[in-house]
């Protein structure tokens, strides 16, 4: 299948937008960017970005005078560490022989930092405040509102800086770190008191776009200030207009925002914004809030991270995304080393500690054997998220909760990534030495609350297979329940593709592709969006593995039964209701796609209507349909060397759709399989059997009832059928 023409990508998932016009040329990358060690990568959605080690990593942990004494302590002591700090202090030279730079203009969204020709996120340079290179299309864009995500961006990476030099400072005791710090602080003081930047926002106004952003901010102020607030470098000025305009004037904000959205990713910002400035400033009335009973830290794990009814706690944020998990264990651990530090009763208490521990938990159990993550719900793109781009809250847990749990998953993560330990974190949190690498799943694993199940074979395929059930909680969260995805032999080959960032969305229904049941490898009717409670009967003893999802909705009854018998994958998927529907079924993966049905299907018809022209279906491009009353067989050119090849049996004649599909970003494109069924009463069931190198096993598939046979080229038979 042709992959699509780059100009035609960005209408794939919204309307058109006018991208702006530039000369393709290689980006003019600042002496800083240029001269660094080039696996830093300091924002966890950009691969292409690099910067100093000094910048630490967004999203970033928060922590500033209190951690001093172990860095100190490390860096006397540890090689390792010496190799860290002797890095920063080079890098240092060159970040403060210019002044911090706080562009006096109005922040954005960070969304905004997107290609709208690729959905590529744009590569960061500082020293590029108008021209944005997008690394996937080799051109630069310019759009106003891209401008403005580069300041917010500025802003946070400057402050970043600000609390890397101010940790030089406390460990050298060298006062010019402190005097440039004090120089990014005058110069923060001075952008907070334009009102004209300010956007009215959940809480009340926000100066950096939305208070997500501003607390952000405010606890990164809070570290820099408290690494060097004791520098003659500040006069008494500079302490009364940085406690007043930058902390005072903006906390009536955060204040507001907690108390109308207690619990939520953001509200975790603002929690450890009110806990750093509070205890900074000795306002126990702040510190009050972020520990309250009613909000804060107690409230965020337990509403953000839910028991089931028998008393389980899986760790999974409740949001029901990969991205915002971590992005919200960022800003709780500082809100736990905030209660540790002032002996606070929330980090004494055993529940509490359960939840904040499993969320550590979560993301390991859903890993690959290169610890890649399936990236459920919003933000990311699926060639990029790992685990090792979180190694700093790892460092975190192997550290500060439990090093026998999780100092083989961080040693795991450098073995597997090959980066060397040298970031903030490990220095402020990490254990002095790694043990030997562990602790990564090699067999199945679930999310109990979550609703989400995770299949591994051992065998020479290394099958890796998603089932994602749960309920839909709408928010950041996909219609994605019933949806599967599949890596084999090493490969991603059909992952769940995230979503870009959200500025690509359509502007009057704030949906994208990636937002649509259509996007999913599952099942619907209708054509509509597959959303509710999925439940999950987790069966990984049975011989075959297997696991069934059910969901009810508007009537019609959907189960898929998923059963990894290795080198297959089975997926039976049964609808029922008491009237006529049309049932959907899809299924993408990259690569080329070529579909054959039996030769006795092409003068069929059936009476469906064509697919409706609504987002979702008008992504799916280049469509070649046909009907099938027999075995229909589909295979995938993943690769040179790994395809996926699918035999797909109904209980009746069936349509078929082949289409290219948008990737994210959008030219890694996959081809999408479509089946479409009429009746009350259907079935389908499908084997996938990834191949490298070898010819397919399957010979004939049929579904008779509850049972599918499988019938193999060597002669043998194997039988499926759920038993309750």
């Amino acid at each position: 299948m042709t992959k699509l023409a780059l100009i035609n990508l960005a209408a794939l998932l919204v309307a058109p937008l006018a991208a702006p016009t530039a000369t393709p040329s290689e980006p003019s990358n600042s002496a800083i960017l240029d001269r660094q060690p080039p696996r830093h990568h300091p924002n966890v959605l950009s691969p292409h970005t690099t910067g100093p080690l000094l910048e630490d990593v967004w999203p970033t942990l928060f922590f500033g005078e209190e951690a001093v004494a172990e860095i100190l302590r490390k860096t006397k002591a540890l090689p390792w560490a010496q190799a860290a700090l002797a890095q920063m202090r080079h890098e240092a030279e060159q970040v403060i022989a210019q002044p911090p730079l706080l562009p006096v203009e109005k922040a954005g969204w960070r969304h905004d930092f997107y290609s709208r020709a690729t959905a590529e996120h744009l590569q960061y340079d500082p020293a590029s405040p108008g021209r944005f290179w997008d690394p996937l299309g080799g051109q630069f864009e310019q759009l106003p509102e891209q401008r403005r995500a580069w300041v917010l961006l500025t802003h946070e990476r400057t402050y970043r800086l600000m609390r890397g030099v101010g940790v030089l400072y406390r460990v050298t005791g060298e006062e010019r770190y402190a005097r440039w710090v004090a120089q990014g602080m005058r110069a923060a003081y001075d952008y907070f008191t334009h009102a004209e930047f300010q956007r009215e926002d959940l809480g009340g106004p926000a100066l950096y776009y939305q208070n997500l952003y501003d607390a952000a901010v405010l606890a990164q102020l809070a570290n820099a200030y408290s690494l060097t607030r004791r520098s003659p470098a500040f006069v008494a000025e500079d302490h009364q207009r940085i406690r007043r305009q930058i902390f005072e004037e903006r906390m009536p904000s955060m204040i507001k925002f907690l108390r109308v959205q207690p619990t939520h990713n953001m509200s975790c910002f603002v929690s450890v914004a009110l806990a750093s400035a509070g205890a900074l400033l000795d306002r126990p009335d702040w510190v009050g809030l972020a520990f309250g009973e009613q909000s804060g830290l107690r409230q965020q794990l337990l509403k953000g991270i839910p028991a089931n009814e028998r008393g389980q706690v899986d760790g999974f944020w409740y949001e029901g995304t990969t991205f915002y998990h971590f992005y919200s264990l960022c800003s709780l651990i500082g809100l736990w080393e905030a209660d540790r530090a002032r002996q606070g009763p929330l980090t004494a208490d055993a529940d509490l500690r359960r939840r904040f521990e499993a969320m550590f938990d979560a993301p390991i159990s859903m890993v690959d054997r290169q610890l890649r993550l399936p990236l459920v719900g919003d933000l990311g793109a699926p060639r990029v998220l790992n685990l090792s781009s979180y190694r700093h809250l790892y460092e975190y847990a192997a550290g500060r909760l439990d090093p026998a749990r999780f100092g083989p998953v961080l040693s795991a993560i450098y073995a597997a990534s090959g980066l060397p330990r040298n970031g903030l974190a490990a220095l402020a949190y990490g254990p002095d030495h790694l043990p030997p690498p562990g602790g990564i799943p090699a067999s199945h694993t679930v999310l109990p609350v979550a609703g989400l199940g995770i299949f591994r074979s051992a065998g020479p395929e290394h099958l890796y297979v998603t089932f994602r059930c749960g309920k839909y909680v709408g928010g950041h969260d996909h219609p994605d329940r019933l949806a599967v995805a599949l890596n084999a032999f090493g490969q991603l080959i059909s992952p769940d593709l995230g979503e870009a960032g959200y500025s690509l969305r359509d502007r009057k229904t704030n949906l994208s592709y990636y937002r649509t049941t259509l996007a999913h490898n599952t099942i619907f009717a209708d054509e509509a969006e597959q959303t509710g409670a999925a439940t999950l009967e987790w069966q990984p003893e049975a011989v075959p593995p297997r696991a069934r999802g059910i969901i009810t909705q508007k009537g019609i009854r959907f189960q898929r039964s998923v059963i990894v018998d290795a080198p297959y994958v089975l997926l039976f998927d049964d609808y029922q209701a008491a009237e006529p529907h049309r049932y959907g079924w899809i299924f993408h993966a990259y690569g080329t796609l070529a579909v054959k049905p039996p030769d006795a299907s092409a003068a069929m018809a059936l009476e469906l209507p064509p697919f409706p022209e609504r987002l979702g279906f008008t992504s799916l491009r280049d469509r070649h349909t046909g009907m099938c009353a027999g075995l229909l067989l589909a295979r995938w050119q993943v690769t040179p060397k790994v395809e996926l090849f699918a035999a797909v049996a109904s209980d009746g004649a069936f349509e078929f759709t082949s289409a290219t599909a948008p990737g994210q970003p959008y030219p890694d494109t996959q081809a999408a399989l479509v089946l479409r069924a009429p009746g009350a009463n259907r079935r389908f069931a499908t084997v996938l059997e990834p191949l490298s190198g070898t010819p397919a096993t399957v010979a004939r598939l049929t579904v008779e009832g509850n049972r599918v046979v499988l019938n193999r080229t060597d002669g043998s038979q194997r039988r499926y059928e759920w038993r309750d």
